[in-house]
């Protein structure tokens, strides 16, 4: 699915998180960046048949955004990024030790129950970022969606205090528990034009409620 690198000299917690993105996109792999340049990279990933490379952005030691570019000698590029308001690894919430997702299959991603417009768009973008598969939720479980698709993992986004975040199902390690790692989205942004923040959407419901 994607190759996973970070941008220079990245800290241990942002390696960390590396290494749990691997464990829950099927296929993927964790690389350490070192010297590579970007174009490095992308050959890298051309030459292990990845579509995409995802780069870790590190700010004052802790993830600061993803980007997400693909793979094609003849067509490579940007596709969007995603800043992060921060992180909780899986060992933060409680799993350790997963092993990467070696076998083929698909990461779904979903949302929750009840959540907004903004949390479905982003659902969508976050699914094309990645390669993966969006699924209406509807009234199913995780369980459901995850047999109805041949998957063991699904990415749901969710409501969080600051906006919306994205938590991770292993099913073959949990089927009752999101696995993590935990990601708090702040902005995103699609090369498109399609995009969200935080403090935008903020004030346009401050502005509703003014009304």
């Amino acid at each position: 699915m994607m190759l996973i690198t970070t941008s220079h000299r990245p800290t241990r917690r942002t390696r960390s998180f590396g290494h749990d993105l691997e464990r829950v996109f099927p296929g993927s792999l964790y690389m350490t960046r070192g010297k590579k340049t970007i174009k490095q990279l992308l050959m890298e990933a051309y030459d292990r048949n990845y579509s995409r490379l995802l780069v870790i952005n590190v700010w004052k030691g802790n993830p600061l955004k993803l980007t997400f570019i693909r793979v094609d000698p003849e067509e490579w590029g940007y596709l969007g990024y995603v800043y992060l308001h921060g992180i909780k690894l899986q060992r933060e919430i409680g799993f350790r030790g997963l092993r990467p997702i070696r076998e083929e299959m698909p990461l779904v991603i979903t949302t929750a129950k009840k959540v907004s417009i903004d949390h479905t768009a982003f659902a969508h973008a976050f699914a094309e970022l990645t390669g993966g598969r969006f699924v209406p939720r509807g009234k199913r479980d995780v369980v459901a969606i995850a047999d109805r698709y041949n998957t063991d993992v699904v990415g749901v986004v969710e409501n969080y205090p600051r906006g919306m975040a994205v938590n991770f199902y292993r099913l073959d390690v949990s089927r009752e528990r999101a696995v993590g790692p935990l990601i708090l989205v702040k902005i995103w942004i699609m090369e498109d034009g399609r995009r969200w923040d935080y403090k935008e959407a903020r004030e346009r419901e401050r502005g509703r409620s003014g009304q």
